[in-house]
């Protein structure tokens, strides 16, 4: 969108104005937690654009302990945390991005260990698109079964360290489908 159409788009902006000389101000604001740019008309009415306020960094979901196991986590958490990456799929086609932690915690029990819940969603979501049909006798409508989220919340995974180059996930993959098969 062009300042043009923003400005166009307000309500209370007369058309005439569009094309006037306009100085823009740099993000100031008289209020530690307000920012905005203010665009000034020579002889009208300052206009007050909100500036974006910065989007929360997600937590460096890497920068804990990358070694031993990854901690067994709540099955209802992880397919909380499942439908959040499905969610944001379906909002953003073939668009990556990230989800704060703050995000994660919320849709957690209290006193979950988000890093492992999302590790462990990480590894279906990587399973799903790089070998779908694996899992494919466990999904339904486009939804996993329940068994594979009962499996997945225990089962035993290692945590991947950067810098170190894997020949496959780090977990047993045919254990971790012999026992999704023995649940249902």
């Amino acid at each position: 969108m062009t300042l043009r159409e923003l400005l166009k788009s307000l309500h209370g902006v007369d058309e005439k104005c569009l094309d006037k000389e306009v100085m823009v101000s740099p993000p100031s604001g008289g209020y530690e937690s307000i920012s905005h740019v203010s665009v000034l008309y020579v002889g009208h009415a300052v206009i007050h654009l909100a500036a974006p306020q910065p989007a929360e960094l997600p937590t460096d979901l890497w920068a804990g302990s990358q070694e031993g196991d990854v901690p067994a986590v709540n099955p209802g958490d992880l397919k909380k945390v499942w439908q959040l990456f499905i969610d944001f799929q379906a909002r953003n086609p073939s668009q990556s991005g990230s989800i704060g932690s703050t995000v994660y915690e919320s849709v957690c029990s209290p006193g979950a260990d988000v890093e492992a819940v999302w590790f462990r969603a990480s590894m279906l979501a990587m399973m799903t698109k790089m070998m779908p049909e694996m899992l494919a006798q466990w999904t339904h409508d486009g939804e996993l079964d329940d068994v594979v989220f009962e499996v997945a919340a225990t089962f035993p995974m290692k945590q991947m360290q950067v810098g170190v180059v894997r020949q496959g996930p780090p977990f047993d993959v045919e254990e971790f489908l012999k026992q999704i098969g023995g649940g249902t």
